[in-house]
């Protein structure tokens, strides 16, 4: 029945609201709310949803948090975390909350309104001031992925916070966002920041248990053809010393930088070794 096309479904709609098995304030709120889009379209000087609050007097917080609902859904992200971290709140709907917010920039980009580059941190403001659960698999991932595009060390960190049974898959998305193609952003600033990242992930502290599942996921799992990912094994290889596991490692094709490619880079490592390299073990 929302949003109401004429004046009778909007009568309809707000006799099922006094009609409903629900609390009185549960009906002031979603009467507020109908008066919030009402109030643009009349009483230029009147706000009719702030007057409506004051007479039934609808408590701080719920006027607040339907405030902050409001502009969620009319993309105005800015206000609606204004309102919707505001300490009196009792955190509602958080996971819901935030992934609309991690989806803001799509949805300004489908109306045609105006977004700004500072709204690119709501999204993590939102997240440490309420700290939503993301119990959701689908809004999980989203965060993942957004805070993969920001920072490949704090992500990292981040999905140690996490219970571990959701770690790996965590992983696998930090893995894909800095290494896949399909994973960046058209804001990415070239090559440079790309493989910035990727230099990022290479010298991640990993256990061990999360070394044989990386060196897993990007030789035998879906990993296998990411742009680059034999790349990162190897140098991995060589920023935590197994240098024996990287000089004796098959060929890898890449770009020559400065006159020197994987093979030529390979062919140093072996000779440095010696007979080392003959070595089942050899690590700093």
């Amino acid at each position: 029945m929302y949003p109401p096309k004429n004046n009778q479904q909007l009568r309809d709609l707000h006799k099922r609201i006094i009609s409903a098995e629900t609390s009185l304030h549960n009906k002031h709120c979603l009467i507020f709310y109908l008066l919030k889009d009402l109030s643009p379209q009349h009483h230029k000087h009147t706000e009719l949803a702030s007057a409506f609050a004051r007479d039934v007097h609808l408590e701080k917080r719920f006027w607040t948090f339907i405030e902050g609902l409001w502009a969620l859904d009319n993309l105005e992200f800015r206000t609606a975390v204004e309102h919707l971290t505001h300490p009196s709140i009792i955190p509602t709907f958080p996971d819901e909350i935030i992934y609309t917010l991690l989806r803001g920039q799509d949805k300004l980009n489908g109306s045609g309104l105006e977004k700004s580059p500072a709204d690119e941190i709501l999204p993590l403001a939102y997240y440490n001031c309420v700290k939503p659960p993301l119990e959701n698999t689908k809004t999980r991932n989203e965060f993942a992925k957004y805070m993969s595009a920001r920072n490949v060390s704090e992500t990292y960190f981040w999905i140690h916070t996490r219970p571990e049974y959701e770690q790996k898959p965590l992983l696998e998305i930090l893995m894909e966002q800095t290494l896949e193609r399909g994973g960046w952003s058209s804001d990415d600033e070239g090559p440079y920041v790309r493989e910035e990242r990727a230099m990022e992930f290479v010298g991640l502290p990993l256990s061990e248990e999360e070394e044989a599942f990386v060196e897993t996921f990007l030789t035998e799992g879906n990993g296998r053809t990411f742009q680059g990912a034999k790349d990162t094994l190897l140098m991995r290889r060589i920023a935590t010393g197994r240098l024996a596991d990287a000089a004796s490692e098959a060929a890898t094709r890449g770009r020559r930088h400065d006159g020197v490619t994987w093979d030529v880079l390979k062919d140093g490592v072996k000779r440095g070794l010696g007979p080392r390299k003959d070595e089942e073990v050899f690590s700093f």
